[in-house]
């Protein structure tokens, strides 16, 4: 028996529980991160098969969308004055590890552009490598970012 708690979603309007990663990720980040901390939306007892990929499909979205906002979270956080081995303690991670989170996410945002402004600005960008090179990490074969 699954016991529903403020309106858990654990099986949607249509009966059928979402038990693949894809069908969960359309849910968004923050109702899967509710619906797997309400504990009590999932049965402790006499779990099913439905039930096991349920989870495990939340479990999963979830944590696609956790990883591609880590490297979001470096950059605010070195934009807003942490020392990059705090900002790598906080990530669980090395310096350079940290650095490479960011800068894979930061060069894709360099080429994306809004309304004619990028999504990451060469300032912030500078401002983040100078970062990271002060605490001994570098980019190899680094792009000049102001030509």
């Amino acid at each position: 028996m699954t016991i529903k708690i403020n309106d858990s979603r654990a099986v949607p309007k249509g009966g059928r529980k979402i038990v693949t990663r894809s069908e969960a990720e359309e849910v968004g980040a923050f109702e899967l991160a509710r619906q797997w901390a309400d504990r009590l939306s999932w049965p402790a007892l006499d779990r099913t098969a439905a039930d096991e990929l349920a989870e495990l499909a939340c479990m999963s979205a979830l944590a696609r969308w956790l990883l591609r906002w880590q490297p979001i979270h470096i950059h605010r956080a070195v934009l807003a004055g942490a020392d990059p081995a705090a900002v790598a303690s906080a990530l669980g991670s090395t310096n350079d590890g940290t650095f490479q989170c960011w800068h894979q996410w930061a060069a894709r945002q360099r080429k994306s552009f809004i309304g004619g402004i990028a999504g990451v600005t060469a300032d912030d960008y500078e401002a983040i490598v100078r970062a990271f090179a002060t605490a001994g990490v570098t980019v190899s074969g680094q792009e000049s970012q102001h030509g």
